[in-house]
């Protein structure tokens, strides 16, 4: 799956690439896509379903994502920052994660809230290019090309995601992190992303890291259980941990 080109098959992933096309068109300019979708054209193998669309606005458009999306005709407003938007293969689900120039030029005390702001601002400014195509159950295949975020943003946004999602949320991000630093098709290139970024960002991952891969080892290892469909022991937690660490290391 890793590359330049992603395919997928039904209904409910070419709602997601025709939302993409459509909002486009709408806000002029990228739906920089984050989140489970973009996990997925990270890794090498495809791991598991998703009809979601998690997509980043830097509020560099005179108007908010999205209360351009909840203008559209048919939408329906999903609290606290979604909608359903309405395509010709259904209606599809767009999260809008915004970030504020504010947040980065003066950033929280909290390090939570800190590497929410960096590591998307981060996922918005290195996206690259992936071709999304899918074939629907009737109908013509649909393809778009727009920016899907990079391994190593992606990780340091799972990590930040955990502490605020739903047990049953916390397994699947904990595994998208797993895969995506143990993923021999993405795992180099996410470590130096990592090992490259600011050094500010770089504390708050690590600190992150520490706080899932290693105090709450056992917690992790209980949530990837339940999450189901990844096969790790606790010495891939382990190695993961390290890796992660060293990424994030400075001096």
């Amino acid at each position: 799956m890793s590359g330049s080109r992603v395919e997928f098959r039904g209904n409910g992933m070419a709602a997601v690439i025709q939302a993409i096309a459509d909002i486009e068109r709408l806000v002029g300019g990228p739906a920089v896509v984050v989140g489970g979708l973009a996990v997925l054209c990270r890794l090498s193998t495809q791991h598991r379903a998703t009809t979601d669309l998690d997509i980043v606005d830097r509020r560099l458009g005179s108007r908010p994502h999205l209360e351009l999306l909840r203008e559209v005709s048919g939408a329906r407003s999903v609290q606290p920052a979604a909608v359903m938007l309405p395509t010709a293969f259904g209606a599809a689900r767009v999260d809008v994660l915004e970030v504020n120039q504010v947040e980065i030029d003066q950033p929280s005390d909290d390090p939570g809230d800190r590497l929410f702001a960096a590591a998307h601002a981060w996922a918005y400014d290195t996206a690259s290019p992936v071709d999304l195509g899918a074939e629907p159950l009737q109908g013509s295949a649909i393809q778009v090309r727009t920016l899907v975020a990079e391994p190593g943003p992606l990780i340091a946004m799972k990590l930040q995601a955990v502490m605020n999602r739903a047990s049953d949320k916390q397994g699947t991000d904990l595994a998208d992190i797993v895969r995506l630093a143990l993923d021999p098709a993405v795992r180099d290139r996410a470590l130096q992303q990592i090992a490259t970024c600011a050094d500010e960002m770089a504390g708050d991952i690590g600190l992150h890291a520490d706080l899932w891969l290693v105090r709450r080892r056992s917690e992790t290892i209980r949530r990837l259980e339940a999450a189901g469909g990844v096969d790790v022991d606790g010495d891939d937690i382990d190695l993961v941990a390290e890796l992660l660490s060293e990424a994030a290391r400075r001096g």
